[in-house]
C-alpha cells in the first residue's frame, strides 16, 4: 500500500507542476502582453505631434490673438498646409529658449570669464 500511496503522490506532484507552469507561463506571457502594450502608449506619448491654434493656446497660456500675432512676425514656429499647425516640441523648444537670464546666472557667467581671461 505505501508503494500505491508514493505512486499517486508522484503522479499528483508531477500533475501540480504541470500546473504550477501552465498557471506560471500564462502569467509570463500575461505579463509581457501588459508591457508591450505600456510601451506602445509610451512610445505614442513621446512621438511629436501636431497642434491646431487651440492646442497652442491651451499649451502656453496665450490667446489666440497673440499666437496669430506672433505667426505674423515669425516669432513662433509653425506650419502652414492651408490652416496653421504648430509642432509640440518646436513650440516648448520656443518656451524654453524664451527663458530670461538671472541674477545668479550673469554672476556665475562674470566668474567664469575672470577665472579665464585673467589667470
Amino acid at each position: 500500500m505505501s508503494n500505491l500511496s508514493t505512486i499517486i503522490h508522484q503522479i499528483k506532484l508531477k500533475k501540480m507542476r504541470k500546473i504550477i507552469y501552465e498557471i506560471t507561463e500564462e502569467n509570463a506571457v500575461a505579463i509581457a502582453n501588459i508591457l508591450f502594450k505600456k510601451f506602445e502608449e509610451a512610445n505614442l506619448s513621446t512621438q511629436d505631434r501636431f497642434l491646431n491654434m487651440d492646442g497652442v493656446s491651451l499649451l502656453t497660456g496665450y490667446k489666440k490673438t497673440s499666437i496669430y500675432g506672433l505667426v505674423k512676425k515669425n516669432k513662433i514656429p509653425y506650419h502652414k498646409k492651408g490652416k496653421l499647425f504648430f509642432l509640440e516640441s518646436e513650440i516648448m523648444e520656443w518656451i524654453k529658449n524664451g527663458k530670461k537670464t538671472t541674477n545668479e546666472d550673469i554672476k556665475r557667467r562674470a566668474d567664469e570669464y575672470l577665472l579665464k581671461n585673467l589667470l
